[in-house]
């Protein structure tokens, strides 16, 4: 994938690719959804009687079966292609999606094929200790791109390895770790409210 490709078109194919062999775990993946739009804001408002939603987007909601049932995960994608991103980039927009009610919140970092492993590292390092040494409740991923669909992981640690893998094998390392780390906020009433809402948007019966 060129290092030219914009992020919101690196999500795009992404998407491409991930559908193109749609395992059997994956129901659906949505894109670019807008937690603000009007239609949003009126499905909102029947649970929540005072304030509309903030202006919020997710870049990626993959919905995974669970023995019957879906998990719903937000994923903040963040697209590396140079030295200047700051190594923290959307973990605020991440953890913001617990208030929407996520089954699982995910930061993905991807980085560009052309940059250098040890520069990618400069990236990765300091934001595993934060997340792992603050017991963060969001699952983050860090990646190179490699060719048209594959990826060479950097976080989670267990994942670390210059092996590249598929959209399938990627996708369910997603599944497997968003099963396994929740958002702690769904022990809220009115997050549950919220998870209710957000499916109904999406079309998932709730």
């Amino acid at each position: 994938m060129s290092e030219e490709l914009s992020e919101k078109a690196l999500v795009r194919r992404l998407k491409e690719r991930f559908e193109g062999e749609r395992p059997a775990f994956l129901r659906k993946m949505y894109i670019h959804v807008n937690l603000s739009t009007k239609r949003f804001r009126e499905v909102w408002s029947q649970w929540w009687q005072s304030e509309a939603p903030p202006r919020l987007e997710v870049d990626m909601i993959p919905v995974f079966e669970r023995h019957g049932e879906v998990l719903l995960c937000g994923v903040e994608v963040e697209f590396f292609k140079g030295r200047s991103r700051d190594f923290a980039a959307g973990l605020q927009q991440a953890l913001s999606f617990g208030l929407f009610g996520f089954d699982s919140l995910v930061l993905w970092h991807i980085f560009s094929e052309n940059l250098k492993n040890s520069e990618i590292e400069k990236y990765t390092r300091p934001m595993k200790e934060i997340a792992e040494g603050l017991d963060l409740p969001i699952v983050y991923f860090a990646t190179k791109l490699s060719g048209e669909s594959g990826f060479e992981f950097f976080a989670p640690s267990r994942y670390y390895s210059s092996t590249v893998v598929g959209p399938n094998s990627f996708l369910e390392r997603m599944k497997d770790e968003c099963e396994g780390r929740g958002n702690p906020l769904l022990r809220n009433q009115e997050v549950l409210k919220a998870r209710k809402t957000l499916k109904v948007i999406l079309k998932i019966p709730v």
